[in-house]
């Protein structure tokens, strides 16, 4: 229910879709009944879309949810490598043939850069497909594609394709892996605060390790300047208000 409850309702954890509706349907009743709150209304959220498209408060966010794992805890006899599926896109690999990642293809690399240093090392890739309508191939299929273009040895890694989300890859993982051992998580770093605390609710032991960073921990407003984009703020503001409501939601249904 959990699952099919967030994809229907996905639309509307984007920030910036949420705003834009509230702006759509407050114009249309504004036309039948010309309320003064109405108006209201519409220029509260044209005013707050439009401070969200110009200030970095997503950035800011970002960085709340970073923060913690700026500095790597270190690593010592890592028995499993754990990665959370979400660097894959399975539609375009499936229609060029050829491997496609996205902007989390950090979780990957770094997934065969510590197997490289710890050579007795297990990988454990998490994934399968979150979509309502299922893709030609599934997020498993990439990632083989990318550990064989890469020339890493398959053999090391156990494919798990029967997860569909975060809370569903944690709890698979603790049915087919030794919670006494050495597990080290690989996600994105705006994800790993949400993943750690599903992990802690389950009684999952995990080290984490943080790839993919969206924010540094230096900010300067000449570079912000420069580098002005109203579409990478609302970007920002969104992927944000999503991981700070899937935490909020966790906690009120699990």
């Amino acid at each position: 229910m959990y699952f099919y409850l967030s994809k229907i309702l996905a639309p509307l954890l984007n920030l910036t879709n949420l705003i834009f509706c509230f702006i759509i349907l407050a114009t249309l009743l504004n036309f039948f009944y010309r309320k003064k709150i109405i108006k209201i209304f519409v220029f509260i959220n044209v005013f707050l879309l439009l401070i969200l498209s110009i200030l970095p408060i997503g950035k800011f966010g970002l960085k709340y949810l970073e923060k913690d794992y700026f500095v790597q805890q270190k690593l010592n006899n890592i028995d499993n490598i754990i990665i959370l599926a979400g660097s894959e896109n399975t539609h375009l690999t499936h229609t060029t043939k050829k491997l496609n990642l996205n902007n989390s293809s950090e979780r990957l690399i770094a997934s065969v850069k510590l197997a490289n240093e710890y050579s007795n090392a297990k990988i454990y890739f998490l994934g399968g497909d979150g979509n309502l309508k299922k893709h030609k191939i599934d997020e498993t299929i990439v990632a083989k594609n990318f550990y064989n273009d890469v020339a890493f040895e398959t053999m090391r890694v156990d494919f798990i394709n029967n997860t569909r989300n975060t809370i569903e890859n944690l709890t698979e993982l603790k049915k087919i892996t030794d919670l006494e051992k050495n597990n080290v998580l690989i996600t994105s770093a705006f994800h790993m605060k949400r993943a750690m605390f599903i992990a802690k609710q389950l009684n999952i032991k995990l080290t984490p390790y943080a790839v993919d960073f969206r924010y540094g921990d230096n900010f300067s407003f000449i570079n912000f300047y420069q580098h002005f984009s109203i579409s990478s703020n609302l970007r920002s503001i969104d992927l944000f208000f999503r991981e700070f409501m899937g935490i909020l939601a966790f906690k009120l249904f699990y």
